[in-house]
């Protein structure tokens, strides 16, 4: 066998390959051109004996006169050469209709290789309508087998791949209907409708369709505005065990609104979710607003909804005190000049409004002062003894209150409600547990005895069935606050408010996921994240509460504004404390007490100026002047030891590189850089001790904090804060 090739028989081949086919014999069974079984006979052209015809026929008076011998075959061609243009007629209607079955033939084969790749098996029969069409597919109908089984998802991509394959020209498209009953495939041409949907409909639409979220999504408009602009969608789909987790809503929203993109009245698209019903509405709301004044009316009429701020959708934040709560204990999260103590005011002053007292910690003396004679405000503690003292009797006062409903068979919904507020919660632990080291012996033992630490984490968990809350404001979240006993954050302290952005690990705590939080604009003052009534964080604005303090030092600071917000907020009639232990009512009383007095007797100490000239000195003070013992300390329980710290975070917080203040051989407060830090932790990955790494060069010190440990740095903490 010669080992040349012709090209030109070699074209032939394949043209007749193409054309008609080839035939093969695999246990009685046709293969196809690939080599895969299959029910489509061979295809057999007519046209070439009516274009041989033809070609006699034009071609005769040639022939005649090769033969002019033979009166016979010259009669024959003859006669067939008058019949010429019939012949031609129909050699061009063989060769139409050739191509016609040809095309149906290769219809055949496309459908049959499709029906078997999809459901693996030949179907039984192929049909179509003649003509079957030549861009799109007119008319067919594939015969299963009897009994043959078309799961749905088979039927899904075996009806993409007929679309895909017969599918759509310019007004006409391909409809795939499955007849389980007679065991058929109906392909059906149908004519397109004119799409009169917007590009935001389409593009919703089309986003759905090419992909699997849901089964048979269908997007229709639900509202328009009175200019005819869409403001509203409604998306169903087949009720599914996915449409009701909240993760996989939230990342279908974010999707959605991607793809609808930003409405021409600047308006933010949020979505109310049914699953329960097989749909969901996509619809605008209000973008969120860049400062909230706290309004003057009771916006909830609900005396246990404690209002706060707006969030996405224009819904109103509350953090709900009533005894059925789920989330009786508040938790606000925020770096130094954040807003949380605007918050704290904001909870504090609508909680007088409906009757509730509240009594307040505030270790750096600057933040709820001006709440100090408040109607509802019992006292405002601001030494760290006498908190500790507080925590303490606010302790007794949760036991007198279980022992009370237990002895008289009571609910607790029929206590009187408390707030207990503790700001700064680091810098109150850091000055406790200092306290502890460089105070007196007296003190040392009285905080021994208070372990106002521990008290803390009894409150945590047991003080939401006495009717005891908890307010407590951090700069930063860590589980050390609550103590080990106490449990996670995220379940002791339900309702949370989180102002500015958050570490890793900060929104891993206090959300659950360590993305939220993450990405607020803090450009924006008291713009923050907060628990929604479904548990879910969302975006939300803080409302604006100005200081409520009268003294005219602060009061005359105000604009006109917030002076009539101040006097709005006011409660007609102050609420009362119930307490149910003589600690807490004694403690209450005596702090009012020192309190009173300081106010009447006590003055700080003028500033001095030094300068390089005698008239800086004379600009301030005399120096000659005398201050009184009563003049400098107004409070006789504070201890002179006890600093007023920067900022206070927790050890396992601190990072490589940081400087902390750490106390030396004589108790007092030195900077040191961390070299380097070692968080050990159990199995559950709580913390249970800290060793930090401290100094420079060969002399480095190891010193060691339990799982409550805190450190004190030199400046404020700015974690979160916009750079």
């Amino acid at each position: 066998m010669s080992g040349n090739q012709d090209p030109l028989k070699d074209w032939l081949v394949a043209m007749w390959r193409d054309i008609v086919g080839e035939s093969g014999n695999t246990r009685g069974q046709q293969l196809g051109e690939d080599g895969r079984p299959t029910r489509i006979r061979r295809f057999t052209p007519l046209s070439p004996i009516g274009v041989a015809a033809a070609a006699f026929a034009v071609c005769a008076p040639r022939m005649m006169s090769a033969a002019t011998g033979d009166e016979q075959v010259t009669e024959v061609l003859t006669t067939l050469h008058g019949y010429r243009a019939v012949l031609i007629l129909a050699a061009a209607v063989l060769v139409a209709v050739d191509v016609l079955r040809h095309r149906s033939h290769r219809w055949s084969q496309v459908l049959e290789s499709v029906v078997h790749q999809c459901l693996g098996a030949l179907p039984k029969k192929v049909s179509l309508a003649f003509p079957s069409g030549w861009r799109v597919l007119r008319r067919a109908t594939i015969t299963l087998h009897r009994g043959t089984v078309v799961r749905p998802k088979q039927f899904e991509e075996l009806s993409r791949a007929i679309e895909a394959i017969a599918g759509s020209s310019g007004a006409q498209k391909v409809k795939v209907r499955h007849m389980a009953q007679q065991d058929r495939i109906v392909i059906r041409r149908e004519t397109r409708e004119p799409d009169n949907r917007s590009e935001r409909h389409q593009a919703l639409q089309s986003t759905l369709d090419a992909t699997s979220i849901f089964t048979n999504p269908k997007v229709t408009v639900s509202a328009r505005a009175e200019d005819g602009v869409e403001t509203g969608y409604r998306i169903s789909f087949e009720r599914s065990m996915n449409a009701g987790a909240r993760g996989f809503q939230a990342k279908v929203e974010e999707a959605l609104i991607a793809n609808a993109g930003e409405h021409e009245s600047s308006r933010n698209w949020t979505t109310d979710w049914y699953p329960d019903k097989g749909y969901l509405i996509m619809r605008l709301v209000a973008p969120m607003p860049s400062r909230v004044d706290h309004p003057l009316e009771l916006v909830d009429e609900n005396l246990r909804h404690l209002p706060y701020a707006t969030g996405e959708a224009e819904r109103t934040m509350f953090w709900d005190v009533s005894t059925r709560s789920n989330k009786p204990h508040c938790l606000i999260v925020g770096p130094t000049g954040g807003g949380k103590t605007s918050v704290i005011r904001t909870l504090l002053t609508e909680a007088a409004r409906r009757g509730i007292p509240f009594v307040g910690v505030d270790p750096k003396m600057i933040e709820l002062d001006g709440l100090e004679g408040y109607p509802g405000c019992g006292a405002i503690i601001y030494d760290a003894v006498r908190a500790a003292m507080f925590v303490r009797a606010l302790h007794s006062e949760m036991m007198a209150r279980n022992a009370y409903i237990h002895d008289m068979k009571v609910e607790g919904s029929q206590l009187p409600l408390m707030i207990a507020v503790l700001d700064e919660f680091f810098i109150l632990s850091g000055k406790w547990q200092r306290l502890m080291k460089t105070g007196d012996d007296e003190t040392r033992a009285q905080l021994k005895e208070l372990d106002p630490l521990g008290a803390w984490a009894d409150l945590a968990v047991l003080a939401r069935s006495a009717g005891i809350r908890l307010l407590l404001g951090v700069q930063r979240p860590d589980a050390s606050l609550f103590g080990g006993a106490s449990g996670n954050a995220r379940d002791n302290f339900g309702t949370r408010i989180s102002l500015g952005n958050l570490s890793q690990d900060g929104a891993l705590m206090m959300w659950g996921d360590s993305t939220v939080g993450r990405e607020v604009d803090t450009s924006v003052p008291g713009r923050g994240i907060a628990i929604g009534e479904d548990g879910s964080p969302v975006d939300a604005q803080m409302w604006w509460t100005p200081n409520v303090d009268r003294h005219p030092n602060k009061w005359n600071q105000l604009s006109e504004g917030e002076m009539a917000i101040i006097d709005g907020l006011a409660p007609v009639e102050a609420p009362g404390f119930t307490c149910y232990s003589t600690e807490l009512a004694g403690f209450i009383e005596t702090e009012r007490a020192l309190a009173k007095r300081a106010r009447e007797y006590g003055r700080a100490a003028e500033p001095v100026v030094i300068g390089t000239g005698d008239h800086a000195a004379s600009a301030t003070t005399d120096p000659t002047d005398t201050v009184t013992p009563a003049e400098m300390d107004p409070q006789p329980q504070a201890d002179a030891d006890d600093d007023d710290f920067a900022d206070v975070i927790p050890a396992s917080a601190v990072e490589a590189g940081m400087t902390v203040l750490v106390d030396d051989d004589n108790g007092e407060l030195v900077p040191v850089t961390v070299a380097a830090v070692d968080v050990r932790r159990d199995g559950k990955g709580d913390v249970t001790s800290t060793v930090l790494t401290v100094g420079t060069g060969r002399v480095k010190t190891r010193i060691t904090f339990d799982a409550s440990g805190v450190v004190v740095l030199p400046e404020p903490d700015l974690v979160g804060a916009a750079a």
